[in-house]
């Protein structure tokens, strides 16, 4: 972005390329993480993950940059409910059991990722992009990587749920601005999944639709986005799902994003996939935590299948998240920054409960406040070593002040009167009391027998 917006204030600091930049401001950081191919496997991998210099760089930013957050709107949006696990308020992440199948198949991904880094494959016939999909996929319903479904997935769990919440909420009631109430009552739930979009073939939006049906609601009151053709159809179902007439709005990212106004219902929202940038887990959420929802308080749910690729899906987004919020909520006499927010947290949690390993959400907590801790220690340090560099320098400053006093005493008590007729002066024995053109005064006379010598005026005096 400063590249782009205001490329002339890093020729001006001199780190126009962008190595010099990421020496200048960025910092590599080592860590344990998931292998891309899921499962229980970890590597220990670098990655440009976190910032320095942080003033430095925030002042160049903040030259065309105005970063306002969430916290910082304070906007009337709804609250998440309470978490019956802990009863904190933050997203609730739902574990679903692999089949052997679906364990078979990570294990197969992660050796194909072997062959690809021993290069023992070609990258046009496999490669690591090919993996992350077909893991995603798999994670989702292995019938999107050809592979049979014998047990019960993420869409079936995730099915049994929303109709649970259907049930609870077809009831409830909204008025109108006036205060009158709608004639169609029942909650909207939002559903989230970029894969298996409706097609030709077997998909994961039809099958869904399909579990929901064999659940007791209604076939059309279940929609897809991709069903509007165009702006005037994309109007029509999105009135219909402020109307009531729609219970579950089905979409993916990009067609049910911005501009997606249909949260004055809204009850619940799922993630059936984790996306690749926690910008658009925000946008997801953003539908439902929203000016305008008439529900004091709502469900954000992720779906998440344990040894799968959603674990390293989530630790993508712990990774970029943890980055972003550096620079989105920072504070500026901070010389480092790489704090773990709540949203962070959430990330960290959800792969923990994806890889079945609990104790990386403990792994997370400490580090978390072990890096809290490291900083607080080294701003203390910062501190002690200015506050003991600012002694020494402000004595330095007091003794030379002081002198600088003395001698500006002595001169004051040493200061004549030389305003107006009392101007006076003797040069080399003459007296002179006129400004302009100095003239000798009048000699005085010598007494006889003073026995001092006769003074020449300094004009006359013979030279040599």
């Amino acid at each position: 972005m400063q590249r782009y917006l205001r490329p002339d204030l890093l020729d001006a600091a001199g780190i126009e390329v962008f190595d010099t930049w990421a020496a200048t401001f960025g910092q590599v950081v080592t860590q344990v993480e998931l292998a891309p191919e899921g499962g229980d496997s970890f590597r220990v991998k670098s990655r440009f993950a976190r910032f320095r210099n942080v003033p430095e760089m925030l002042r160049m930013w903040h030259v065309f940059a105005d970063v306002k957050t969430a916290a910082d709107l304070d906007l009337p949006v709804p609250i998440l409910a309470e978490r019956p696990s802990d009863g904190r308020r933050i997203p609730e992440t739902v574990t679903v059991e692999p089949s052997d199948e679906l364990i078979d198949y990570v294990g197969d991904l992660g050796r194909r990722a072997d062959a690809i880094r021993n290069r023992a494959v070609s990258p046009e016939e496999d490669n690591m992009l090919k993996v992350s999909g077909d893991g995603r996929r798999a994670a989702l319903d292995l019938r999107l990587v050809g592979l049979p479904q014998r047990t019960p997935g993420k869409i079936e769990a995730a099915a049994a749920c929303i109709a649970s919440i259907w049930r609870a909420h077809r009831g409830d009631e909204y008025l109108a601005p006036g205060g009158t109430p709608y004639p169609v009552r029942g909650s909207l739930q939002l559903v989230f999944c970029d894969l298996g979009t409706p097609g030709p073939e077997w998909n994961a939006y039809d099958e869904f639709r399909d579990q929901l049906v064999a659940r007791g609601l209604p076939r059309e009151s279940v929609r897809f986005v991709h069903e509007a053709k165009n702006d005037t159809e994309l109007a029509w179902l999105f009135a219909a799902c402020r109307s009531g007439h729609v219970a579950v709005l089905v979409g993916s990212t990009e067609k049910m994003g911005v501009g997606t106004n249909v949260q004055d219902r809204a009850v619940a929202l799922h993630h059936l996939d984790a996306p690749w940038r926690p910008a658009d887990v925000d946008q997801r959420e953003g539908r439902i935590i929203r000016q305008g929802n008439l529900n004091p308080e709502v469900q954000v749910i992720r779906w998440t299948a344990r040894q799968s690729f959603d674990g390293y899906m989530w630790q993508t987004l712990e990774r970029k998240a943890r980055f972003i919020r550096d620079v989105m909520s920072p504070a500026l006499d901070a010389r480092e920054i790489g704090d773990i927010g709540d949203t962070v947290l959430s990330f960290s949690e959800a792969k923990a409960l994806a890889t079945n390993n609990p104790l990386l959400i403990d792994k997370a907590e400490a580090d978390a406040q072990l890096a809290r801790l490291v900083r607080a220690e080294r701003a203390h340090h910062r501190n002690q070593d200015t506050l003991r560099r600012t002694i020494t320098r402000l004595q330095a400053h007091i003794t030379a002040q002081t002198k600088l006093a003395d001698d500006l005493d002595a001169a004051i008590g040493r200061r004549r009167d030389t305003r107006g007729e009392a101007f006076a002066m003797t040069v080399e024995g003459q007296r002179y009391t006129k400004r302009g053109r100095c003239r000798p005064a009048p000699a005085r006379p010598v007494p006889a027998g003073s026995g001092e010598p006769a003074r020449l005026p300094a004009t006359n005096r013979p030279r040599g």
